[in-house]
């Protein structure tokens, strides 16, 4: 291969079904939409060197050799340089991959890994603690925690995992707990992901980052760390249920970017914290943080009443929002993960094309998530399943490859996403396609214990919430 092609295959993955280069290290996206293009592309991940595909696509193009040579060299250069797309922050270089694709995607392009059912905090708001009894005390479900047989994913199958999504082309893996780091491997873990090449996001309250352990994320290349932080320190803390909470989380966020490793402080918004939002992003805005995550409280069937916000709060910290970092926060980006409702309505309000508030919108808004089209998540104890919050499962990693177990998924949720009547007309249904659609999963049966019910027993249409 010449020097160029070399770059190329060395420095970017390949995703030869969709067209898509992925560059591990920046986390950015590159999509071929020309035919032509995809064609180079193609030979060059084959094996042929610059002569041979300059040869191939002009004939095949009847095309002068000596244009598709420029074009060639042109295009390797444009995909191996470094360029201000590249400098865009994780969450939007992420996302900047087109969302919508044409068929099914025969495999993920992201997967969540959860480690661990462990946490060293006590968040009444988690959404892990569906997967207990809702009736069940504080104090209960610490005792059922610990008594369960299987505490963290084996790291056996999370290397396996993490082999054939480096294998099939998957691009990013997420880790997540519990608290991620309290898998007694999770460290080896992430090298071993680092050394397969994948773009690695961890999740962490920051409760066991140090120094070294920042450095080893980076040498890993785990790219981006999402550190949890709901409010001041009394609040963060009262919230936690965990005395050194913030001062543990502020230290963690400040080691990880000393570390060069970007860092998004997420903010799970509950009734208590709503007022006090603003200052938690001035407060990561101080420390250097320059990405910041405000997650609405997904109702898990406990303390729903205690902490659940409506919908409707969304448009108007939205605006405080964008205020705030125009003025006092500058270069701070602001989004809402987990499949926020375009029209922040609590009742379905479609939005009209010329809606003077949609640029604020799609300014922190990202539209559907894409679980279980674009990815999807596995469980501590090994089942694949479409998001985090789903308790429908289908299917032990221990058991069947991930590429097995993903069709069934894929199809079941593009059979759940229809939208909604009461949506019609709206003219951004198809970017947000009703938001959240975890009621279409989510069954409502309360497990027993940690025991989950079955593949199946969730509708498969979509319906309001």
């Amino acid at each position: 291969m010449s020097a160029l092609t070399d770059t190329l295959t060395t420095k970017l993955r390949y995703r030869r079904d969709l067209g898509l280069l992925f560059d591990p290290r920046t986390g950015t996206f590159h999509r071929l939409r020309n035919t032509v293009a995809k064609t180079m592309v193609d030979q060059v991940f084959s094996g042929a060197d610059r002569d041979a595909v300059i040869d191939i696509v002009s004939r095949r193009y009847r095309t002068d050799r000596c244009h598709v040579a420029a074009d060639f060299d042109t295009l390797i250069t444009t995909l191996t340089t470094p360029s201000s797309a590249q400098l865009q922050p994780h969450g939007r270089s992420l996302l900047a991959v087109d969302k919508r694709f044409d068929g099914t995607l025969d495999f993920p392009l992201r997967m969540e890994i959860e480690l661990t059912a462990v946490c060293n905090w006590n968040c009444g708001f988690c959404y892990n603690v569906w997967k207990i009894d809702p009736t069940m005390s504080d104090n209960d479900i610490r005792r059922t925690v610990r008594q369960l047989p299987e505490k963290h994913i084996p790291t056996e199958l999370a290397t396996g995992i993490l082999d054939e999504c480096a294998e099939r082309g998957c691009f990013v893996i997420r880790y997540s707990g519990g608290e991620t780091l309290l898998h007694p491997d999770a460290m080896e873990i992430f090298e071993h992901g680092g050394r397969l090449g994948l773009y690695q996001v961890v999740f962490t309250n920051g409760h066991f980052i140090n120094a070294e352990r920042a450095a080893r994320l980076a040498a890993a290349n785990v790219r981006c760390v999402l550190v949890s932080i709901h409010g001041d320190r009394d609040q963060h803390n009262q919230l936690t249920g965990h005395p050194r909470a913030y001062d543990k989380a502020v230290d963690a966020m400040r080691l990880l970017l000393d570390a060069g490793i970007n860092v998004v402080a997420e903010l799970t918004l509950v009734k208590e914290n709503v007022s006090g939002a603003l200052d938690v992003i001035r407060d990561a805005h101080r420390i250097g943080v320059r990405e910041f995550g405000v997650m609405r409280y997904v109702p898990t069937g406990r303390h729903d009443d205690q902490y659940g916000v409506p919908v409707s709060v969304t448009l108007p910290l939205m605006r405080e929002i964008d205020r705030l970092t125009a003025t006092e926060c500058p270069g701070m980006t602001v989004a809402w993960p987990c499949a926020q409702k375009l029209c922040t309505s609590d009742t379905d309000a479609p939005l009209r094309a010329d809606d003077p508030t949609l640029a604020l919108r799609f300014s922190q808004l990202a539209g559907h998530c894409e679980s279980g089209l674009v990815w999807a998540s596995i469980s501590y104890d090994g089942r694949l399943r479409n998001c985090p919050h789903s308790n429908v499962y289908f299917g032990r990693l221990a058991d069947h490859p991930l590429a097995d177990l993903w069709p069934t998924l894929t199809d079941r949720v593009r059979t759940a996403l229809t939208v909604r009547p009461t949506c019609a007309g709206c003219a951004v249904a198809d970017a947000c396609q009703g938001g959240c659609h975890l009621s279409s999963f989510f069954t409502s049966k309360t497990p027993t214990g940690l025991g989950i019910p079955a593949v199946g027993t969730a509708p498969a249409t979509s319906t309001d919430r």
